[in-house]
């Protein structure tokens, strides 16, 4: 399997870029004679591609020797993908052959075509020797799930302890084996939502692993406690699931037969999947469908109808304006002329006419009465899910009553938006009442969900309060249930459930307000694991109060209560993280003119992105970037240590060159998740405060120039300091490119990086010249400063002689 994932990676560029030349080359060669050297490279080109597809089929035929059901289809992959080298390989030789650069009057290269057919025929027989390779990755993960699953009856059937060691001893083994598969199987996964739930399954399955071994050694040592018995077939029951989860991920991307699809399995679809079923996406899927719903204006043109001619409308651009404006008045009268003829051609149409010509405007126009039930449709659901927050015993009476007035308002607005719709359909071209009437209907809905967000928000505040509540009952159920208080014990109980009710229905609404995929999925097994887990704790301590002198009871309460501590950590994070994400999104924005476009409409800019941080998976990839940056930290600290002499006050070089050190070294610790720079944004802002001080670093540097003499040295420093304003404005355009999506962020972010660290190499090379010029000409530092130095605008030709 890694020789494969290796494979698939180096097929991915080699072939890629290889054979993208070939083509291009084909498409751009010129009536001019091709250059010997070309010629030779396309050849080794062409002999590179075919060795790489060579190896590549090599291991797909190992792998087929070793899997019998799909030997003969990878057989037949590697045949194709083998041949389809060979000939690529050949039409290469044919070109590089020719002294002229031409290829023969009736060769295969007299056109490109034979040279792309050759690419998709190995594009094609590659993909299909990949997805065979991925069919043997599931079928090796699902084996090594099933392993699992059939060591976990296995210690569920033990009677003694020597057995419970073996079996514990062989699950050890296979989770090891299964953890790893599944990680691999992690990072191969594309959609969002997967990721997150497969690494929910081997969060849970970690998380269990110990709790499974002291549990099941306190049901072996008191088999008569039903306690402990519960503390053990919970765990069992837990990791069962997790493992039903990660064959659930594993199997959406294969296809599956129709037996399958028809069997009661299928149906966990739903259970899995069900945190997509939130408030924030219900309204945003009802945001989209009122934004669709939009008609559009039409242009007439002249249209014959018997006798008559009628005025046919064309699509074109619709304006957001307000009516009273000088250009509305001027299009409702252009629209006016020609309503006459638009409403007879309706009167000669039948009504099933009218509504495809209704329809005819946007298949999802308010004007079509499908659409107004789907915009009704949706906005009960909407309504639905609110019921949560409404219903929550820990919302407050001034958020419920907010909520619900606001979810009155968005049904009285989307009412009218259908009673517009309604009159308005005889006069189809005339759409500003229906364009208030949705922008109405959308403030609503923006305002509902700022709503639910300070909703939620004040339970999170209230959420760490209740955590530590929690924690504290936790720590003294260990003293209680050793002296066997069980009067006590009822009573922590009974308070530890009203806080464990507390969290799940803070956890099930920060579900609804979630706004990525990851989160939505966290938020779920947050609570799923609160609610199996956490009453797990009082049980423990109950088998405790049963057998006070036992070390393994005790020590099965130290797992439980640690569980409990690790599911409350992550309670809080999550909710942290929820809470900044929906806040930023909910954020009213400024005031805007109907006049203008709408951010993201007819060519303008959309709105920047909330600030992110970097997930683990990045951090690890520019990981070399920031090492390497640390390491020009170290450089420029241990120059700026050599100059003894000249103190910050007095020198501005290297007051400037410690404060870039200093900068840098926040950014190298920002790559780790550390430091005071905590979002991509202060990253950003970090670089441009970065850049600016190079810049006065320079100019410094120049004023100093003008004191050393003519010579080597002065050479030197000159040529590695004039590098400097070409760095510092690469890195400013960089700073200052707009990114959307978090890909594109990573990327803008490694390219901050590595302009940063080059620009901090040239600043290392001009510190260390600075130096050896000071020593080797005495020079006197004293009154050197960036304010001088912008004073100074002669150049250096000028102002000394070189």
């Amino acid at each position: 399997r890694a020789k494969i994932v290796k494979f698939r990676r180096k097929m991915a560029t080699t072939y890629g870029r290889q054979v993208s030349t070939l083509v291009q080359h084909r498409s751009e060669r010129s009536p001019s004679v091709s250059s010997e050297r070309t010629l030779r490279a396309i050849g080794r080109v062409g002999q590179a591609v075919n060795l790489a597809v060579e190896r590549f089929v090599t291991v797909g035929e190992t792998i087929a020797d070793d899997n019998p059901e799909i030997k003969q289809d990878m057989y037949e992959a590697c045949k194709e993908a083998r041949a389809a080298g060979s000939s690529i390989e050949r039409l290469c030789e044919i070109t590089a052959t020719d002294p002229l650069g031409y290829p023969p009057p009736d060769g295969p290269l007299s056109d490109r075509s034979a040279m792309i057919r050759a690419a998709r025929a190995l594009l094609s027989s590659v993909t299909r020797v990949l997805l065979l390779a991925d069919i043997v990755v599931v079928k090796q993960l699902l084996l090594a799930k099933d392993r699992v699953a059939r060591s976990l009856c296995r210690m569920e059937q033990v009677a003694n302890f020597t057995e419970f060691v073996k079996a514990f001893s062989v699950f050890g083994a296979e989770m090891v084996e299964l953890a790893h598969v599944t990680g691999d199987r992690q990072a191969d996964l594309k959609e969002e939502r997967r990721r997150a739930q497969m690494a929910a399954a081997r969060q849970v399955l970690e998380r269990s692993t110990m709790m499974l071994l002291t549990s099941s050694k306190t049901c072996l040592r008191h088999p008569e406690c039903p306690d402990s018995r519960e503390n053990r077939d919970t765990v069992f029951c837990q990791m069962r699931r997790a493992m039903d989860l990660i064959h659930y991920v594993v199997k959406d991307g294969v296809l599956e037969t129709v037996a399958e699809r028809l069997s009661p399995r299928g149906g966990g679809q739903v259970d899995w999947d069900s945190e997509r079923a939130s408030a924030f996406t219900s309204l945003k899927h009802f945001s989209r469908l009122v934004e669709l719903s939009r008609p559009q204006v039409t242009e007439t043109t002249p249209k014959v109808i018997g006798n008559s001619e009628i005025v046919e409308e064309a699509p074109a651009p619709r304006e957001l304006t307000r009516s009273s404006s000088v250009r509305d008045r001027r299009i409702d009268g252009q629209r006016t002329k020609n309503r006459t003829y638009a409403s007879l051609e309706r009167e000669l149409l039948p009504p099933a006419s009218r509504s495809a010509e209704a329809a005819m405007l946007g298949l999802s126009s308010v004007l079509v009465p499908e659409t107004r039930d789907q915009l009704l449709a949706a906005l009960d659901k909407v309504v639905e899910k609110t019921q949560d927050f409404t219903d929550s015993a820990y919302t407050t009476h001034e958020h419920r009553e907010n909520i619900l007035l606001l979810c009155d308002r968005a049904k009285l607005e989307l009412n009218q938006l259908l009673r517009i719709a309604v009159n308005t359909e005889p006069f189809i071209s005339n759409t500003t009442e229906i364009d208030g009437a949705i922008e109405s209907v959308q403030s609503a809905g923006q305002d509902l969900s700022q709503q639910l967000v300070l909703a939620v928000s004040d339970q999170v505040t209230e959420l760490a309060h209740v955590i530590k509540a929690g924690i504290d009952v936790v720590n003294s159920l260990r003293n209680i249930a050793l002296n066997q208080e069980l009067d006590r014990l009822q009573e922590c109980a009974d308070r530890f459930h009203d806080y464990i009710d507390h969290i799940l229905e803070v956890c099930k609404l920060l579900r609804h307000i979630a706004l990525s995929e990851t989160l939505q999925v966290q938020a779920k097994f947050m609570e799923i694991n609160l609610k199996i887990y956490a009453p797990q704790v009082i049980t423990a301590a109950r088998a405790l109060s049963a057998h006070p002198t036992s070390k393994i009871a005790k020590e099965n309460l130290e797992v439980f209560v640690d569980m409990w501590q690790w599911l409350a950590s992550d309670v809080s994070t999550v909710s942290k993280e929820i809470i900044e994400m929906a806040q930023a999104q909910t954020k009213p924005d400024k005031t805007e003119y109907l006049s203008l476009p709408r951010p993201g409409k007819h060519g303008t800019t959309s709105k920047p992105l909330k600030p992110t941080r970097l997930d683990q998976e990045e951090q690890e990839k520019i990981a070399k970037a920031g090492l390497e940056m640390k390491m020009l930290t170290n450089e420029m600290d241990a120059e700026t240590d050599k100059w003894n002499g000249a103190s910050d006050e007095n020198n501005d070089i290297v007051k400037r060159a410690k404060n870039m050190s200093s900068m840098a070294f926040s950014m190298y610790q920002f790559t780790k998740g550390e430091g005071t720079l905590r979002t991509t944004q202060d990253l950003f802002t970090q670089a441009e405060y970065f850049a600016e001080e190079a810049n006065r670093l320079y100019k410094v540097v120049r004023q100093f120039s003008y004191q050393v003499p003519a010579g080597q040295p002065k050479k030197e420093l000159l040529e590695n300091v004039d590098k400097v304003p070409t760095f510092v404005q690469t890195l400013q355009f960089t700073v200052k490119d707009p990114t959307v999506g978090k890909a594109a962020t990573f990327v803008k972010v490694d390219h901050v990086i590595q302009e940063t660290k080059n620009l901090m190499n040239v600043i290392n090379k001009v510190v260390t010249t600075c130096f050896d010029c000071a020593n080797k000409y005495k020079l006197d530092f004293s009154g050197l400063s960036g304010r001088a130095a912008a004073g100074t605008s002669r150049d250096d030709e000028g102002g000394s002689e070189c």
